[in-house]
C-alpha cells in the first residue's frame, strides 16, 4: 500500500510539471552505451531512465539522436503527460523528419 501511495504522490507532482510544459526531453540512458561484447547487460543499463515513466504510466518514445565516438548509438527520450500520446508521437516524427539519425546504422 505504501508503494501505491508513493506512486500516487509522484503522479500528482508530475501532473504539476506538465501543467507548465508540454513534453520532457531526456537522454534514454543515464550513461554512454557499452557494447554487449564488453560484458554490458543491456537490459539493466537502459532501463534506468525509462522505468520511472513506465511506472507512472506516461507516454514516452525514444528516437536515435547520434553516435558515440565508439560508433554505438545514443537515444533521445520524449515524455508526455498522461494521455498525450499524439503530442509525444508528433514531436518524435518531426525530429526524425528534421534529422538523419534514424537512417544511420551502427557498425556491427
Amino acid at each position: 500500500m505504501q508503494a501505491r501511495r508513493q506512486v500516487d504522490l509522484l503522479r500528482r507532482e508530475v501532473n504539476k510539471i506538465f501543467a507548465a510544459v508540454d513534453l520532457l526531453i531526456t537522454p534514454t540512458m543515464p550513461s554512454p552505451p557499452v557494447a554487449i561484447a564488453q560484458g554490458a547487460d543491456a537490459t539493466a543499463v537502459s532501463i534506468r531512465n525509462t522505468s520511472p515513466f513506465d511506472v507512472l504510466g506516461l507516454p514516452a518514445i525514444t528516437v536515435p539522436c547520434g553516435f558515440m565516438m565508439s560508433g554505438l548509438p545514443i537515444g533521445l527520450q520524449i515524455v508526455g503527460a498522461a494521455f498525450a500520446e499524439s503530442t509525444v508521437l508528433g514531436l518524435a516524427h518531426a525530429y526524425e523528419e528534421a534529422t538523419e539519425w534514424h537512417r544511420r546504422i551502427p557498425p556491427v
